[in-house]
Formats: structure tokens, C-alpha cells, sequence
């Protein structure tokens, strides 16, 4: 298996809300092959990696998990800049690390008062 594409999306819906880390369901495996008949994806496990884009994600820190179709985590609690990785998992096991994203703070407008 392998994670096909991710994306990190911010909804900010405050100054302080967190960012959601979002990434396409994973259907294929690592061939491009559909997933056969209980080999589907059943959790999708998200890491922080620390700051660094390049390298291997080390050390690598579980921040939470997403079942199936679920394919977003809020990343509420995080400290900002950081490194995240997704994996697939299912009956088989765990995929290997997707492509490393960052994630950093949203800016907020420069022409806000907050009160």
C-alpha cells in the first residue's frame, strides 16, 4: 500500500483554531492495483516528524489516528512549525510513510482587531 497524494488544509475558523491534516483515501496498492476483497484500508496513522523536511521522519511520534473512510486529523494540541507523515494500515499491516508535510500557523489578517 501506499499513501497516493496528501495535502495539508487549514480551516481556520478563529485566530486560534487548529489546522485539519486532510490526504486522499488510499485505494491502490503499491503496484496501482485496487485493494482486493478485506485488504481495504480499516485506520490511517498520522506522525510528527519534527521540523525537518529531509531525511527519514525521525523520531517519529504517533499523534493520532483516523479510522476509515475518516481521512483527516485535527491537529489541536500541536506546537507549529512541524513535520507530519500519514501511513495506511489494514489486515496486512502498515504502509510505508507518505511524503512529508509542514505545517505551520496560520497568519492572522493584518487588519483585524480582536476584542
Amino acid at each position: 500500500m501506499k499513501i497516493l497524494f496528501v495535502v495539508l488544509m487549514f480551516f481556520v475558523t478563529s485566530a486560534f483554531s487548529a489546522p485539519l491534516l486532510v490526504w486522499d483515501a488510499v485505494s491502490t496498492d503499491v503496484d496501482g492495483n485496487p485493494l482486493g476483497a478485506g485488504l481495504e484500508v480499516t485506520v490511517y496513522k498520522v506522525y510528527r516528524c519534527g521540523t525537518s523536511l529531509s531525511g527519514v521522519c525521525f523520531p517519529k511520534t504517533l499523534v493520532g489516528e483516523a479510522v476509515a473512510p475518516a481521512v483527516q486529523i485535527d491537529l489541536v494540541g500541536e506546537i507549529f512549525p512541524q513535520v507530519y507523515v500519514v501511513t495506511a494500515v489494514n489486515k496486512i499491516g502498515e504502509s510505508t510513510d507518505s511524503v512529508k508535510i509542514k505545517a505551520t500557523p496560520a497568519q492572522a489578517p493584518k487588519n483585524s482587531r480582536f476584542q
